[in-house]
């Protein structure tokens, strides 16, 4: 992807900021509710895409879940490592890489950086890392349509987004997933956060 050194380059330079930040409360329990659409059964596999420095990956990993997640900013992954997270250096354009299937897929706030035009090819990667009947956790910041470096971005290299309208956003998942849950919320004026938990549905095979 064209901005993807600039965007390797801002997560670099801020992730020991990042690990030292605290969780925002409405993430927090959007996360808890996906918790509680997996159950408890322990040793469900979850990939992590877009992990950052770990905090969520090692609190699935805490909860029982065989945990792997991967980032595509080095310092990222090494901080994950470090809470004992398995952790892997991979861009979310490369999931083929992946050797195995998971039972759920969590992404927080990685896919906004992911041009429109290729979004239907990332998803269609993610669903075939999934087992049938597999969950995937998507939130993602939204509301209006946008495209391009944010220029309003506090960190340097300033970042690439793509934010899609709720609706827009709705018919790019439901193309490949069914929705199991859906909440757009705003934390505060003029933003938009999307949480949504998607299923992976096996085929329907054709009768003869």
């Amino acid at each position: 992807m064209r901005f993807t050194s600039r965007l390797i380059e801002a997560y670099e330079k801020y992730a020991l900021e990042r690990n030292e930040g605290e969780a925002q409360e409405f993430k927090e329990r959007e996360k808890e509710m996906f918790l509680n659409y997996l159950g408890a059964e322990p040793g469900k596999s979850l990939l992590e895409i877009g992990c950052g420095p770990g905090h969520d990956a090692r609190s699935f990993q805490e909860k029982g879940f065989d945990v792997f997640a991967i980032d595509n900013a080095p310092t990222m992954v090494k901080l994950c490592r470090e809470k004992g997270v398995a952790a892997d250096l991979l861009d979310s354009y490369d999931l083929d890489q992946i050797e195995r299937t998971f039972d759920a897929v969590f992404s927080m706030n990685c896919l906004l950086h992911i041009p429109g035009s290729d979004l239907p090819r990332i998803l269609d990667l993610i669903r075939a890392k999934m087992n049938d009947g597999g969950l995937f956790y998507l939130g993602i910041w939204g509301g209006d349509d946008f495209e391009g470096i944010w220029e309003g971005d506090r960190y340097e290299p300033k970042r690439f987004f793509s934010f899609h309208r709720p609706k827009q956003l709705l018919e790019y998942v439901q193309r490949v997933f069914t929705l199991v849950y859906y909440r757009r919320i705003e934390p505060w004026d003029s933003a938009v956060f999307n949480s949504m938990i998607l299923r992976k549905d096996s085929p329907i095979k054709e009768t003869q």
